[in-house]
């Protein structure tokens, strides 16, 4: 009888154990966002975590961090999923050089957090330039990777001449505010949008980021995003990120893109409709192997 009880006692100790190390390995609980701090060379990027389950690293936009997937996040997380939101160099409590940074620097930070908190492989979506860092890392180091999602994904196909002029009056702070959300509308949003002034958060982007995000970089290093499975999202009133990368996209590799087009959506979808980009995140990930 002793013996049967000590076994007994055994076993639930390497219970115990194996609980804990599970929960070491899938991360915070939805509510409880936890940071941390990853290194690569002289840059250290500040990570935000929340949510169990597999990991779907999260990346914003050129100069902007990681606050605008807020409400994509909450979701996500809510859906059984670990989101990982790595702070770009420049931004917040992430610090690094921000003169001679390529697109290949920006995505071994965001490989070395990914890293730092045992993610991998995950899924790597990018908004707007956080696209181009997804597609680079899968180029890279696809062990880190088990798929790609791009938002608003440019960079083949152009912006005409005049959304230019907007952006430029979207980024002067001279101006005030609400000639800058005026502008915003026409290039950030869709017909049907009603998000706010306040909504919009303009002003949340670092100059240093910009800098750390602005050379160019050979489109043919990174715009095939590796072999990883793909899911485009795409606005048909995405003025900035036209549809034709998106479709070019799906007509060049059918076998493992999936393209989902939003018919009342602009390049700042993750803002203006949080719902529709986390659903079709989480029904295509169910999917992934």
């Amino acid at each position: 009888m002793f013996h049967g009880f000590e076994r007994r006692l055994s076993m639930l100790r390497l219970t115990v154990v194996l609980l804990i190390a599970a929960a070491s390995q899938v991360g915070p609980a939805a509510g409880q966002e936890q940071v941390t701090f990853a290194q690569n060379g002289d840059a250290k990027l500040r990570v935000f975590m929340e949510g169990t389950g597999p990991a779907i690293v999260l990346l914003p936009g050129q100069g902007r961090g990681p606050r605008d997937f807020d409400e994509v996040a909450k979701r996500l997380v809510l859906a059984g999923y670990r989101v990982v939101r790595p702070e770009p160099r420049g931004f917040g409590e992430s610090v690094g050089p921000v003169e001679g940074v390529t697109l290949r620097d920006n995505a071994r930070d965001v490989a070395a957090a990914i890293e730092k908190v045992v993610a991998a492989p995950a899924i790597v979506a990018g908004w707007a330039y956080g696209n181009r860092i997804a597609r680079m890392i899968a180029r890279d180091q696809p062990e880190l990777v088990r798929g790609v999602v791009l938002i608003a994904a440019g960079g083949k196909f152009p912006p005409k001449f005049e959304v230019m002029g907007d952006l430029m009056t979207y980024q002067n702070k001279s101006l005030s505010l609400e000639k800058r959300a005026e502008a915003a509308r026409k290039i950030l949003y869709g017909p049907k949008s009603t998000i706010s002034v306040t909504e919009m958060r303009i002003d949340e982007v670092s100059a240093a980021t910009i800098k750390a995000q602005s050379l160019p970089f050979p489109l043919e290093a990174w715009w095939d995003g590796g072999k990883a499975p793909m899911l485009v999202l795409q606005g048909l009133h995405d003025v900035l990120a036209p549809l034709e990368n998106g479709r070019s996209l799906r007509q060049d590799y059918p076998e493992r893109v999936t393209l989902v087009e939003f018919e009342d959506l602009g390049h700042a979808m993750v803002r203006e409709r949080p719902d529709l980009v986390a659903d079709a995140i989480v029904t295509w990930a169910k999917k992934l192997k």
